[in-house]
């Protein structure tokens, strides 16, 4: 009796970490979705279609969209679904502050903790936004983009200030990429860039903090102006 409990037990867990597996993927999938600009702010989180797109039920989706409202993503309204968040500007000021402070801090420890490979491997980034921006491939441009603040905030070597990072940027997805949009926005956006590598090349921790501060300043400025 016992031995068929514990087996019993054993299953129960193991169909549990399947589950957690399979809404992480889904979570993962939607938060794609709201990346890449598929989702835009406003619309409605179809679970029967996501669910028929992705080759899962619809429990995964419900699990994966609490997950994402937890993490700022989505909203839930009372008898009609969840919902892709609508930030205001004064959410999104809130949230670039703080970005910045962070932004300040990812230089200086990147300065002392990252490998000459690393930087090169920021610098290869750099040059290939350049070519995005020169072409105006915004979708490309944004993807590198988001590459190469990924692998500032890996290069500090802080799994704190990561998490935090990660959970600001998440929600700033929701409409940075407006802020990219207008005629030239994409070229000063990687002189910025540009600025922060050589500080960082330079192994300048009081540059790179500038510098980073800067580039997140910039950013707001960008994305706050009259479209």
């Amino acid at each position: 009796m016992a031995k068929e409990k514990s087996k019993s037990s054993a299953l129960e867990q193991i169909s549990q970490r399947r589950s957690k597996t399979l809404s992480t993927i889904v979570c993962e999938a939607i938060e794609e979705m709201i990346i890449s600009g598929e989702l835009e702010a406003g619309d409605r989180i179809n679970e029967s279609a996501l669910a028929t797109r992705l080759g899962v039920s619809r429990g995964p989706i419900r699990e994966a969209c609490r997950s994402l409202e937890q993490a700022g993503l989505l909203v839930s309204a009372t008898n009609h679904g969840m919902y892709v968040r609508e930030m205001t500007l004064d959410e999104a000021r809130d949230l670039y502050e703080v970005r910045g402070s962070l932004a300040g801090l990812t230089g200086r420890l990147i300065v002392e903790r990252a490998s000459d490979e690393t930087l090169q491997d920021l610098k290869k980034l750099v040059e290939n936004m350049d070519v995005a921006a020169n072409e105006g491939n915004l979708s490309r441009y944004y993807a590198l983009n988001l590459d190469f603040h990924d692998l500032l905030v890996k290069a500090a070597e802080n799994p704190a200030l990561q998490q935090s990072y990660r959970w600001i940027v998440n929600q700033l997805h929701l409409f940075r990429r407006r802020g990219l949009v207008q005629k030239g926005n994409l070229i000063v956006s990687n002189q910025e860039h540009r600025a922060i590598l050589e500080a960082l090349l330079a192994r300048d921790p009081d540059r790179a903090d500038t510098a980073m501060r800067q580039h997140v300043a910039g950013g707001w400025a960008r994305m706050s102006a009259p479209s």
